[in-house]
């Protein structure tokens, strides 16, 4: 839940505007308390958690009041603080003076201690939200030793600890070090069991008591793990193997058809929402029968380079990859050729529309029309890099920037209109991560470091750069911008983002999230937790609503940047709060430190500041 916003770089800004002055809502002075206050974040529920040498406590961010103060909690690890999704739940890690590092699971609400896992040196690295099972999957990690946990929405306690032996290669133990999690394929649940993939292993776990039911180890490397409530089957695809097998979730025993083999080596298997698994190999694709385990076509559906197949309304979608040309097909759902034909370049992205199939290549990007596989738009777009994207919820249509050209797609229609041609956005390239957002008529487009605003009719309103005085050194950079975060050797750069969010507004998710109002006080229920009582009724005790806990950042119309202004050999430090549709600088904060630690609430437009790490100050905007 992006409710916060965290800035790693100051950022120059030198603007013009009227600025209002912020209101003070209280200040607190920990030094008696925490004696030095090493950190701030914010938990879901609005508490400020600070962190000091004696201890880790909550405060009342309305008030400043503290609400509860942990004196064993001595200098906990900033980097292990995260937040559950949707819960007043905080994950983290200390390190007692006399024992092993401990993971730890609070409840903000009243700091008690929900999990721990006491002297085992235990680290905590992912957590996989459940609540049609009413859990939550934690992954644990401690010498080498991974463990998965189950925590219960019910009644906020361990259910049980389940072991799945040691870490095994040097990659997974350098990933380890790095905070990724070690289960590659779910974790997947069915009526009694809970099943997970690792690199090259299986286990599988009753969902009870976490005994564990039964386990396998492949020859090589798990390439996809895919389950199947049609007929309670388990699918098992290994890399460069040519034998795809079944098993039965609940006892591992293998149920594999003799007919099901494979031509070629396994790419993926996916359920394409018919009552059909689709198996798609270097050789070709067909369809799985759930029911009788065996193909449903006498011969698969072939193309040259086929790496994806995307099931639509009329059949389905075959794309081949390749860097000079990539072959793309519509198949029926008898595995009968509708078309085929070639795109030049790499398609990077595909997706099927109501008009045809819109793709974005590395030379050219169009849409496909279902019945002839004809170019719908009259001239093809070619996206240097991957185009910020957003929707216009009031004009219905998917806004497109890339290079200094925007447009406007239709996706009823698939008509394409361009607004804006070879218009400038300041210090902006194709390597630029830009994302994009529907703001008060407009489009607001930003980085970190770049804020822009372009109205309807494509004309640009303002741009700004903000200059970063100062970095961060002796740190490894693990992020990958573009193409190369999904391991795709092709130059294409930009923000993943922008992808998901394409995805979004094809599977009709992003339409709700666009649709709301600044301000808005309404309240419905997003998650809730619930506990069971004698009588067979539930009552609640805790309830997050959207008024508080949404993702605001897509219906505020603000934007928080950290200046440092350079006056009279001075290096002044602000926190600036920008409207998004002129840029101007409505309200400021000054910051006593040059590096402060702060947090941005989004939600209630406050902002918390440590300064000389013992002086904690709340400002309402």
């Amino acid at each position: 839940m992006n409710r916060i916003l965290f800035f790693v770089f100051a950022l120059l800004f030198i603007a013009t505007g009227t600025i209002q002055a912020q209101e003070k809502l209280w200040s607190k002075d920990l030094k008696e308390v925490l004696y030095e206050v090493g950190w701030v974040e914010q938990a879901n529920n609005g508490y400020i958690i600070a962190s000091g040498a004696k201890g880790l406590l909550a405060l009342d961010h309305s008030t400043g009041k503290i609400v509860w103060h942990n004196k064993e909690l001595k200098a906990v690890d900033r980097n292990s603080f995260r937040n559950i999704d949707g819960l007043p739940l905080f994950m983290a890690e200390y390190a007692p003076i006399a024992g092993k590092k401990r993971g730890i699971i609070i409840n903000a609400i009243d700091g008690s201690i929900v999990f721990d896992t006491k002297d085992g040196n235990y680290s905590i690295k992912e957590y996989y939200l459940v609540p049609e099972k009413a859990c939550i999957l934690f992954e644990l990690m401690g010498e080498g030793n991974r463990q998965v946990m189950k925590f219960s929405l019910k009644t906020w306690k361990e259910e049980w600890v389940a072991d799945l032996g040691e870490l095994k290669g040097l990659k997974a133990k350098v990933n380890n070090v790095m905070g990724m999690g070690f289960i590659k394929h779910g974790p997947i649940f069915t009526e009694n069991e809970l099943i997970i993939g690792l690199k090259e292993e299986i286990f599988a776990f009753n969902l009870k008591d976490g005994s564990t039911k039964w386990q396998m180890e492949a020859d090589k490397n798990i390439k996809a793990l895919v389950y199947s409530d049609l007929n309670n089957s388990l699918y098992l695809g290994v890399k460069g193997s040519k034998k795809l097998q079944v098993f039965e979730p609940g006892t591992g025993k293998d149920i594999t058809p003799g007919k099901l083999k494979l031509r070629g080596t396994l790419i993926d298997i996916i359920d394409d929402g018919k009552g059909n698994l689709v198996l798609v190999e270097s050789e070709g694709f067909n369809l799985i029968d759930p029911n009788s385990g065996e193909f449903k076509w006498k011969k698969s559906f072939k193309i040259d380079y086929l790496d994806e197949v995307i099931p639509y309304e009329g059949g389905y979608i075959a794309i081949g990859k390749d860097e000079k040309k990539s072959p793309i097909a519509i198949v029926d759902a008898n595995g009968d050729k509708v078309w085929d034909t070639d795109v030049k370049g790499y398609i990077y992205y595909a997706l099927p529309t109501k008009k045809g199939v819109l793709y974005l290549s590395t030379e050219r990007s169009n849409i496909l029309g279902y019945d002839k596989g004809k170019d719908v738009w009259d001239k093809d777009i070619k996206f240097k890099s991957i185009p910020a994207v957003t929707f216009d919820s009031k004009l219905n249509k998917i806004v497109f920037y890339e290079g200094g050209d925007a447009f406007k797609l239709d996706p009823e229609t698939g008509a394409l209109d361009q607004i804006a041609e070879d218009v400038e956005f300041a210090e902006v390239n194709k390597k630029t991560e830009l994302k994009a957002e529907y703001v008060n008529d407009g489009y607001f487009f930003y980085t970190a470091n770049h804020l822009s605003f372009m109205n309807t009719d494509g004309q640009v309103v303002y741009t700004k750069f903000f200059k970063a005085p100062y970095t961060i050194e002796g740190l490894y950079q693990i992020a990958e911008i573009g193409l190369a975060a999904y391991g795709i050797d092709v130059d294409i750069q930009g923000s993943i983002d922008n992808l998901k969010t394409l995805e979004a507004i094809s599977n009709g998710t992003l339409y709700t999230n666009l649709d709301q109002a600044e301000g808005s006080s309404s309240s419905s229920l997003v998650v809730g937790l619930y506990s069971g009582t004698s009588s067979g009724t539930w009552e609640p005790v805790f309830e997050v609503t959207k008024k508080r806990y949404m993702n605001s950042k897509l219906t505020k119309d603000h934007q928080f940047v950290v200046t440092q202004m350079q006056s009279e050999g001075a290096d002044p430090v602000f926190i600036y709060r920008i409207n998004k549709a002129t840029g101007e600088i409505d309200q400021k904060i000054p910051l006593m430190d040059k590096s402060p630690n702060y947090v941005i609430d989004n939600v209630d437009d406050r902002v918390f500041v440590n300064e000389k790490n013992k002086i904690i100050t709340g400002y309402q905007l």
